[in-house]
């Protein structure tokens, strides 16, 4: 069985939480419960668990500051975030200290419990695939000429086309591997793995790569000075937006234009 700590400091709602959902049938069993980060630490301490559902905003120590306690001791130990309040910077802050998954009231009103501990185990297992999946570092070349994509489901590599698409929408907006994995729902780690697998490169460098080229496609087709191309790929700050323009084609932005315009014909 998966051995479930849950943190809540309401402890009705907390209560509710554990009695309401059909744990055994997805072969998880609660083992403890705390009414705060602090508690849960001295349970974990006299406790093996797999999987710990916490609360974000909690007094005495917060599940933000539970989670980072965790990573750093206890790194086999899923997590999930449970929230009651829609705070997206609180939910992304946790998906990046490494929650696998978050769950909402209105999922548990809805009466999705079954749908919601499925996913769950679902996605311990791809962390725990993800983790068993990454290379040693001697390792790494070899290991990537020999992976072609088609070990990940259908639904997976719909999900990196969909974050693709994101991506090349989004250019202009910032973009985060948190946000878009939490919109194609995947966890941060997950979605990094798949991502880099199926499209061949980082998250970050493929944004970059793509940024650079609408930057390029502007500074070829129109006039607007540099700041303006800046902010349409993407980088309002143009001084960094310039540093990495340069990285990738080993020009200015403004050499680059100048390149273009004596390399096209003369209308003469």
């Amino acid at each position: 069985m998966i051995k479930v700590l849950v943190v809540d400091d309401d402890h009705l709602v907390r209560r509710g939480f554990i009695s309401m959902m059909p744990w055994g049938k997805y072969g998880l069993e609660v083992v403890g419960e705390a009414g705060n980060g602090r508690k849960a630490l001295e349970f974990l301490a006299e406790q093996d668990v797999d999987l710990l559902i916490t609360d974000l905003a909690m007094p005495v120590m917060s599940g933000i500051e539970l989670m980072k306690q965790v990573k750093q001791t206890k790194r086999d130990i899923h997590m999930v975030v449970l929230t009651f309040h829609q705070d997206f910077e609180l939910i992304q802050e946790a998906l990046r200290l490494g929650a696998l998954d978050y769950i909402t009231k209105v999922e548990l009103e809805d009466e999705q419990m079954d749908e919601v501990l499925q996913r769950i185990v679902q996605r311990m297992q791809e962390q725990t695939a993800s983790a068993a999946m990454t290379p040693k570092p001697e390792l790494a070349a070899e290991e990537a000429m020999e992976d072609d994509g088609q070990r990940y489901s259908a639904e997976v590599r719909a999900s990196i086309k969909r974050a693709v698409e994101l991506i090349r929408d989004g250019l202009q907006d910032e973009l985060h591997l948190p946000e878009v994995a939490l919109r194609v729902n995947m966890s941060r780690s997950y979605f990094s793995r798949c991502f880099h697998d199926l499209v061949g490169k980082t998250f970050n460098d493929y944004v970059r790569e793509l940024r650079v080229e609408r930057a390029k496609s502007l500074l070829k087709t129109t006039s607007r000075n540099i700041g303006w191309v800046a902010a349409q790929s993407g980088y309002p700050n143009e001084k960094y937006f310039g540093k990495v323009f340069r990285e990738l084609t080993g020009v200015l932005p403004s050499e680059f234009r100048k390149m273009e315009k004596s390399h096209k014909p003369s209308s003469n």
